[in-house]
């Protein structure tokens, strides 16, 4: 820590900002260290190089050019937050349709046990475990998808592009389903 301290006063120094107290202070380590004043040496040399060195204006066009990329960038990582966002919201979004019917079936198993008390105990032990376990999946998937967010900015995007896929494939099983369900029901 002393480094840093002394580090900050030779900075100090070169910029004329130090006390007379604290100029006692740094030239007593420089008489204890000699490499500390070899260092506060080098710096002086940088420092005084800096200073005499000709100044030139960079052109209009340069700083035009750097101030555009640099709000590009920002427009990006804008547009990125906000893909995520969106991506985060749709994919709890298709967790809560997921768990909805599990969540029915446990209200209609509950509703249809309220006639006997050791099947109403044993249903609420169930619907316990089975919401805590909902929740512990639910946690993990948010935590996945936050560190998935922070890991690659382009994921939400990239996931907000195959929900139309993956909807329309599930689509597509439902009816094969329903269509093999009705041939099955024709041919008995």
């Amino acid at each position: 820590m002393a480094n840093e301290q002394h580090r900050r006063l030779m900075q100090e120094a070169l910029d004329e900002q130090l006390t007379a107290e604290a100029q006692h202070e740094l030239l007593k380590q420089f008489d204890a260290e000699p490499a500390a004043a070899a260092e506060y040496q080098r710096l002086r040399q940088v420092d005084q190089l800096l200073r005499t060195a000709p100044m030139e204006r960079a052109p209009q066009r340069l700083a035009l050019s750097i101030m555009a990329r640099l709000a590009e960038t920002l427009q990006s990582k804008e547009q990125l937050t906000r893909n995520g966002g969106l991506a985060l919201a749709l994919g709890l979004a298709l967790v809560v349709l997921v768990a909805l019917p599990l969540l029915v079936a446990s209200s209609w198993l509950f509703l249809s046990a309220v006639g006997s008390a050791a099947a109403l105990s044993s249903l609420i032990q169930s619907i316990v475990t089975l919401l805590t376990l909902l929740l512990g999946m639910l946690e993990v998937i948010v935590l996945q998808a936050q560190s998935l967010i922070a890991d690659n900015p382009q994921a939400p995007a990239l996931l907000v592009a195959l929900v139309p896929v993956a909807l329309a494939g599930l689509l597509r099983y439902l009816v094969n389903q329903q269509s093999n369900e009705s041939d099955t029901e024709g041919g008995a």
